[in-house]
């Protein structure tokens, strides 16, 4: 009897456990997807920079667990993708990991009037086309606005991800198993 509940719990802990990692890697395919299909529409909007935003994958890495939501991924992988074809710092916290770190401070404390006028902001910022979670943004920005503007400095430090960067781009001449003309390949330097 007491082998037969050993195994019976030890079948069990494996069948969990295989089936959270499948649905692990289930959620980073997904995620992959999304990233690709920003990076394209990314390539398609800024020709000039595709080669670039086409080796920048690695960046888009989530920063949090908030950012496994579609609508938050994506606005946070194309705010990156903009920075790149831009020239501009991608190490910066983006809209949406703002508003990520908002949502965790939210959880332990209240957020001062400048606070939530910051994750207003943020909120119209990353998420334009989404309901905003609550109509005093604009009293905020009235009442708060410089002070919003320095909390927006700090609170993208803050959820800075420091080696978020394009290093040294190496390219073999073949993106997604065809033959391109890039200009990391060492036959287009």
């Amino acid at each position: 009897m007491l082998y037969g509940e050993v195994r019976h719990k030890t079948e069990r802990s494996i069948s969990r456990l295989l089936q959270d990692t499948k649905n692990s890697v289930n959620e980073a395919l997904e995620t992959m997807d999304w990233a690709e299909e920003e990076i394209e529409s990314a390539r398609n909007s800024n020709p000039g920079m595709a080669d670039t935003l086409y080796h920048s994958f690695s960046l888009l890495r989530p920063s949090s667990e908030l950012l496994s939501t579609e609508f938050v991924y994506r606005s946070h992988a194309a705010e990156l993708l903009e920075r790149v074809a831009g020239d501009g710092d991608t190490r910066l916290g983006t809209a949406s990991e703002v508003c990520c770190l908002l949502c965790a401070i939210s959880q332990v404390a209240p957020l001062s009037s400048a606070a939530s006028g910051l994750y207003c902001r943020m909120w119209a910022m990353a998420f334009p086309d989404k309901p905003m979670f609550w109509e005093s943004g604009t009293h905020h920005e009235a009442l708060e606005g410089s002070r919003i503007d320095d909390l927006e400095s700090v609170a993208r430090r803050k959820a800075a991800v420091g080696d978020r960067t394009l290093t040294d781009i190496t390219c073999a001449g073949w993106h997604h198993g065809e033959e391109v003309a890039c200009r990391y390949a060492p036959s287009q330097r």
